[in-house]
C-alpha cells in the first residue's frame, strides 16, 4: 500500500520577515526602554541602519472616545528617523496596528495604535533628533550678550 506524499511550503513575505544582514551591526540589539516595541530584524547598507520593530500591545484607545479596543483592522508602516548610531542614520521601521472602533457611538470607526512615547502624531522623527535639531539651531542662531 503507497502513502501519500503531502509537501507543504511556508510562503513568507519579506515584509513580514525583514532582512537581517551579517554586516557590522548584525549583533545590534535595539532597546529603546518602551516595553511594547520588540524587534524584528536590522537591515545595514552603507552609511545607515534600518531596525524593524512591532508594537507587542494587543489593543490601542481610540484618540477621539478613550474606548479601549482589540478588534484588529490592519497594520500599517510606520518610518521613524531617530539619531545616529556610530555614524550610522537610523531608521526605525514600525509596524503598527490599526483597530476598529468598538464604541457605537463614536464617529472614528477606525484608528491608529498612537506611538506618543517616540514621536509626535503625524512625525517622521523620534522626540530625541528633534531635541537636538532644537539645540544645534538654537547654538547656531544665539547671540551671546
Amino acid at each position: 500500500m503507497q502513502q501519500a506524499i503531502s509537501t507543504t511550503y511556508k510562503y513568507t513575505s519579506k515584509k513580514e520577515n525583514p532582512p537581517t544582514n551579517r554586516g557590522l551591526f548584525h549583533d545590534f540589539r535595539f532597546s529603546p526602554g518602551y516595553d511594547n516595541l520588540q524587534q524584528d530584524g536590522i537591515s545595514e547598507a552603507v552609511g545607515s541602519l534600518t531596525v524593524f520593530l512591532h508594537t507587542a500591545g494587543k489593543g490601542a484607545s481610540c484618540p477621539y472616545c478613550g474606548h479601549f479596543s482589540h478588534r484588529l483592522h490592519s497594520y500599517y508602516s510606520r518610518h521613524i528617523q531617530d539619531l545616529e548610531v556610530y555614524g550610522h542614520t537610523l531608521e526605525l521601521v514600525i509596524k503598527v496596528g490599526k483597530y476598529y472602533c468598538e464604541n457605537v457611538s463614536c464617529p472614528r470607526k477606525i484608528f491608529c495604535e498612537p506611538l506618543s512615547f517616540l514621536a509626535r502624531r503625524y512625525g517622521r522623527r523620534s522626540y530625541l533628533v528633534e531635541e537636538r535639531i532644537r539645540s544645534i539651531s538654537l547654538e547656531l542662531t544665539s547671540r551671546k550678550a
